[in-house]
């Protein structure tokens, strides 16, 4: 396809950008934290790791302690690694949590509607 515009409308040439790892990584590095977090949530919940939120909790306290004195093209990648420990280090508790919830609603619900048939049993 040409670069030259020889229709009347108006075209603002602009350079294509170059696609480049680092640009990918910038541009994905939540999306690849949290992919990677939760799939290693997973592992290490079926294989019974039950301290996982202090590895997170390390990886994060490591991160800001070398985060200004590492080169600048290392730091997107401890920062992804960082964010995915923490990651996985809050998706056990945090799923547990909303069953635990769940269950307490589930609950206050039946009970809610055994008084309501008892309430029904009374008039018939």
């Amino acid at each position: 396809m040409s670069d030259w515009n020889i229709s009347d409308d108006r075209m603002t040439l602009e350079p294509r950008q170059r696609r480049s790892p680092s640009r990918w990584i910038r541009e994905n590095s939540l999306r690849i934290a949290v992919v990677i977090g939760i799939a290693e949530a997973a592992v290490t919940y079926v294989i019974g790791i039950r301290y996982m939120w202090a590895v997170g909790l390390l990886a994060v306290f490591g991160y800001w302690y070398v985060r200004r004195r590492v080169p600048l093209w290392l730091r997107r990648p401890l920062w992804i690694v960082a964010m995915s420990q923490a990651i996985a280090g809050l998706a056990v508790p945090a799923l547990l949590g909303a069953l635990f919830i769940s269950f307490v609603i589930g609950a206050i619900l039946l009970l809610m509607m055994v008084l309501v048939m008892l309430g029904d049993l009374r008039r018939t």
